[in-house]
């Protein structure tokens, strides 16, 4: 196999890392005719993706170039998400854990969900995510190499204050489709359902992660509550915020994301619009596909929606739309659940969300608002 044409070295030892039938194969399964012998072989760096905020892997779009036995050249571009080179930042973090995670959800979960849903008559089946070719990881070089969603018009959503309802209600059909396969297995075929969601690691919320997660927790508590008390002063919501932002919520969380033998379902884990790439026409979203599955987890689902309302939408969008987008989902869940073979209604109980809040570091007043917004919402609807 040739090297690289680039300078990136990072590319050079995932190339390294892997075999040259991982690369066939990876070329053959994202769109080369399975029956092209491929003689010759060397891959080219095309560019960045331009997906930001990514402290666990290192992402790039590069072309898997081929020539066949009869000369005839073709070529293919994937995405590549490489572990950070930088130690430090792996082992910070613990980048490989969520790899590893990453990959089981990819070989042995969602094919077996999407085998499940092959034997259904399902008129709007799951498939609005990208596919993997292949994979790698040993703790050093972990590679994913993934389909390229921009070569069929699917990219991120331009950053601004908040999705708007269309953005919110294609990702809550896509989530809720998702969620669907989850239910509808867990309801027909049980034990399979309990081993498959075995695979999967908890890589955030677990009682051996509290030392890793204490300081941070701390951190982002006061930054919560620093929010509330500068755009609420004086107000029910400070005082809301100081009771939920404490050390012994991180248990709740836990409980949250493990503790759900009834109503877990195979979620997402990390469902903000960074995640989700649209595709446009005439500025507005059609399609969507789900991207990133290192936080893949059997929980309850509302952790996937409530993610997406607090990190994603204003305070505008969730005081005209909140009720319609849960009675929205709702409605395609119950839709997918029944076309699945299943009873949507049946041992329907409520799920609570009071423990579900995600809160990050803010340096301008939207930002501290918005976090604000978030407590007074929760506390308005009497989640905390």
């Amino acid at each position: 196999m040739g090297n690289l044409g680039c300078n990136l070295t990072s590319i050079a030892w995932m190339i390294l890392a892997t075999s040259e039938t991982t690369w066939l194969g990876a070329a053959k399964g994202a769109g080369v005719p399975k029956t092209t012998t491929i003689i010759t072989l060397y891959g080219r760096y095309v560019s960045d993706t331009g997906k930001g905020d990514s402290y666990l892997s290192e992402l790039m779009r590069i072309r898997i170039h081929g020539t066949d036995e009869n000369n005839v050249a073709n070529h293919v571009q994937v995405i590549l998400k490489s572990i950070p080179k930088s130690i430090a930042r792996r082992l910070t973090f613990r980048s490989h854990e969520f790899f590893q995670n990453e990959i089981v959800f990819y070989e042995k979960v969602l094919p077996a969900l999407l085998d499940f849903q092959s034997t259904k008559n399902v008129k709007d089946p799951f498939d609005k995510y990208t596919k993997m070719f292949f994979s790698f990881c040993d703790g050093t070089n972990d590679v994913l190499c993934l389909e390229d969603a921009s070569l069929y018009q699917f990219g991120s959503a331009v950053r601004q204050e908040g999705i708007d309802l269309k953005h919110c209600k294609l990702t809550f059909k896509i989530l809720a489709q998702f969620h669907a396969l989850s239910f509808a297995m867990k309801d027909q075929k049980p034990e399979e359902f309990g081993k498959l969601k075995t695979h999967l690691t908890e890589v955030y919320y677990h009682d051996r992660l509290w030392d890793w997660y204490t300081r941070f927790w701390k951190r982002i508590s006061g930054i919560a509550i620093d929010a509330v008390e500068k755009e609420y002063p004086d107000s029910i919501y400070v005082e809301k915020v100081k009771e939920f932002a404490v050390p012994e919520r991180y248990q709740n969380m836990i409980d949250a994301a493990t503790k759900t033998d009834e109503t877990g379902v195979i979620s997402h884990g990390d469902s903000w619009t960074n995640n989700f790439l649209y595709k446009y026409v005439g500025g507005s979203p059609v399609d969507a596909k789900i991207i990133d599955f290192q936080l893949a987890r059997c929980a309850t689902p509302v952790l996937d929606l409530s993610f997406m309302v607090y990190a994603c939408t204003s305070q505008d969008l969730r005081e005209k739309h909140y009720d319609e987008l849960l009675k929205y989902y709702y409605e395609i869940l119950s839709t997918q659940v029944r076309d699945l073979g299943s009873d949507p209604d049946k041992g329907d109980k409520g799920m609570n969300i009071e423990d579900v809040w995600q809160v990050g570091p803010f340096k301008t007043k939207e930002g501290r608002l918005r976090e604000a917004n978030n407590v007074k919402h929760c506390v308005d609807r009497g989640y905390i």
